[in-house]
């Protein structure tokens, strides 16, 4: 049996910079990571693996991290934890005790109930270097690709295959549009816009009846009787929380999914912890169970848990998630924070919105000007606090919305933007007669003063 002080299981983000951060904030604790995989991937960059990567190997996440910051590495599955004991049982059946457990298990896809994804040449997104390998091998030779899903991940490998030679690719999705769960309708046309310019042919509102073929997929059968061509199917949807060891072990998870944790990230068991994709997330301005898996998310938690171990060191001031989300498509990015309008409306918000529009050069007329549109959704009362943010441009809006999701979790009203002090170059951003973000907020002042 081996003993350790603060014992990690996962290896993804939230496993490594839970780890690293321990070791940083308890230099004198012995630390160890344990991991199924001998490399792990970037999850996010998992979608660029076919034409910006060469290979899958390309999209290794580095371990050295770990090395450097004498973080023992353990390669082995846990089959099971014993919470009485502190101890958790490897599959070769080593056992390590423990003083702190975090648990960063991720998430992982599974089958949805469609008729065919069992047959030969139908793909999920895993997070297997092998899996993946194959998938890229398969992707290469194929003609015809259907992705079934349009939201972050699905449009990421739509527009990056679409680079690929004479490839044909589809996107079925059963929403009206394309990203619709993380953006209002505007922004997912835009999104469309870009995709259907590279090819891509999306398919919206639209039911899968079967994933049909007579060894291997041929085609998808919407449930209209339309058929759309496809020798190779990625499925990107369905992916859910890995909570069956914390379950087995006694650990309280949710009905829909994640185990319970509180603000610090403790779980219902003592010296326990639980972060990033299997970890229940709660909205920041709703307070609501939602489930978001994002390598931020992940991080952020990760440190959020491993600086406060022993006792807390970190006041947390986020009492749940943003929500941050940022993709780029076809030279167009665009970014969320908070409540989209159309989820204020379906949580019943009283709200105000802003918009306005700039070049993220000045003059405008700079080599390299492109127009930044910015949407900003206030609280329609007397102090007009920040709900949420989208926008869309070139690609530093990616940015923009980190210091517009800092302003959301320390409250900031439309009053706060009016007296933003700001930095300006002709070269670096818009010109500070017209900062959108600034401008949107003046816009949703105006509102506010006209009712």
């Amino acid at each position: 049996m081996s003993k350790i002080d603060i014992l990690v299981i996962g290896g993804g983000p939230a496993g490594m910079v839970a780890a690293v951060t321990a070791k940083k904030n308890y230099p004198d604790k012995k630390i160890s990571l344990i991991r199924k995989e001998e490399k792990g991937v970037v999850p996010c960059g998992i979608p660029y693996i076919f034409d910006r990567l060469n290979s899958v190997n390309e999209d290794i996440m580095p371990s050295q991290p770990l090395i450097d910051n004498g973080v023992d590495l353990v390669v082995g599955e846990v089959t099971k934890i014993k919470t009485e004991e502190k101890i958790v049982v490897l599959k070769d059946e080593k056992i390590y005790q423990y003083d702190k457990l975090i648990l960063a298990l991720g998430s992982e896809s599974h089958l949805v109930p469609i008729p065919g994804l069992d047959k030969p040449g139908v793909w999920q997104v895993r997070k297997d270097c092998q899996y993946l390998e194959e998938l890229r091998k398969a992707a290469l030779k194929a003609k015809n690709i259907a992705i079934i899903g349009g939201g972050f991940i699905g449009v990421e490998f739509a527009e990056e295959l679409s680079s690929l030679r004479n490839l044909k690719i589809s996107i079925v999705e059963m929403l009206e549009h394309c990203l619709l769960t993380n953006f209002d309708q505007e922004f997912a046309l835009a999104a469309e816009e870009k995709l259907k310019k590279k090819g891509v042919k999306i398919y919206t509102g639209a039911k899968i009846k079967e994933v049909s073929g007579q060894d291997k997929v041929e085609y998808l059968e919407l449930e209209n009787g339309e058929k759309i061509a496809a020798d190779l199917v990625i499925l990107s949807i369905g992916a859910r929380p890995n909570i069956d060891l914390a379950k087995e072990a006694g650990i309280r998870t949710e009905e829909k999914g994640g185990i319970w944790v509180d603000e610090y990230m403790r779980t219902s068991q003592p010296d326990i912890l639980a972060i990033g994709d299997c970890a229940q997330t709660k909205d920041f301005i709703t307070g609501r169970n939602i489930p978001v898996m994002l390598a931020s998310v992940a991080a952020s938690e990760a440190r959020i848990a491993a600086n406060n171990l022993y006792q807390i060191k970190l006041i947390r001031e986020n009492k749940g998630t943003l929500g941050v989300f940022s993709t780029y498509i076809n030279g167009l990015t665009l970014a969320a924070a908070g409540l989209t309008e159309r989820r204020a409306k379906e949580e019943k918000f009283e709200y105000i919105v802003g918009q306005a529009q700039a070049p993220n050069r000045h003059p405008g007329k700079l080599p390299g000007a492109e127009l930044i549109r910015v949407k900003l959704i206030f609280a329609k009362s007397s102090e007009g606090l920040l709900l949420g943010a989208e926008m869309m441009g070139p690609e530093s809006v990616g940015e923009m919305i980190n210091a517009v999701a800092m302003a959301i979790q320390h409250q900031a009203t439309l009053y706060d933007f009016n007296t933003w002090q700001i930095a300006t170059h002709p070269l670096l951003t818009s010109a500070p007669t017209v900062y959108p973000l600034i401008a949107a907020a003046q816009e949703a002042m105006l509102k506010l003063k006209s009712k």
